[in-house]
């Protein structure tokens, strides 16, 4: 938070610099950066449940990305081998992760670099990968029944 460091270096608050103070008064990260998600770290994907978009305009669809259990598989023909209550356990690597849209498996990066990617409550993904899918599998019209293409607002019936 670099004003808040500003701030302090341009001397006590009583110092009667009424420049610094109502530069800063106004841009408190608080009310500055309210509706925005943090930023994200391209080489750290994050576990998680999101919507994005596959194409600019396009409806959103259900994105989820998850870490893969580091499993030691034991050999069928090692008669000593781990036990089973070992199976699942840390081992010494970078964690594994996977991805999926809409149910498919996809690379990671396509989901975890995507700018539209948004992170949702797991309700609203179950959601999106249930309910909806299936509504819009019977309604082929909907802009959700063909999630790669934009939406064409003059294509879609009105509500009333």
């Amino acid at each position: 938070m670099p004003c808040l460091h500003l701030t302090a270096a341009a001397g006590p608050p009583d110092s009667g610099n009424p420049g610094i103070s109502a530069v800063y008064a106004g841009s408190l990260p608080s009310r500055r950066f309210a509706g925005r998600q943090p930023a994200r770290i391209l080489i750290r994907p994050e576990p998680g449940f999101y919507v994005m978009r596959l194409r600019s305009g396009a409806p959103l669809i259900g994105a989820v990305i998850y870490r893969l259990c580091p499993m030691a598989i034991p050999e069928p023909t090692n008669v000593a081998g781990p036990h089973p209550s070992e199976w699942c356990r840390p081992l010494d690597r970078s964690p594994r992760y996977e991805a999926r849209i809409d149910g498919r498996r996809v690379a990671i990066d396509r989901v975890w670099t995507a700018r539209s990617l948004r992170r949702v409550s797991r309700e609203e993904f179950e959601f999106r990968i249930g309910p909806l899918r299936r509504w819009a599998r019977d309604n082929p019209g909907a802009p959700e029944a063909t999630p790669q293409r934009p939406v064409d607002l003059d294509a879609i019936p009105p509500l009333f």
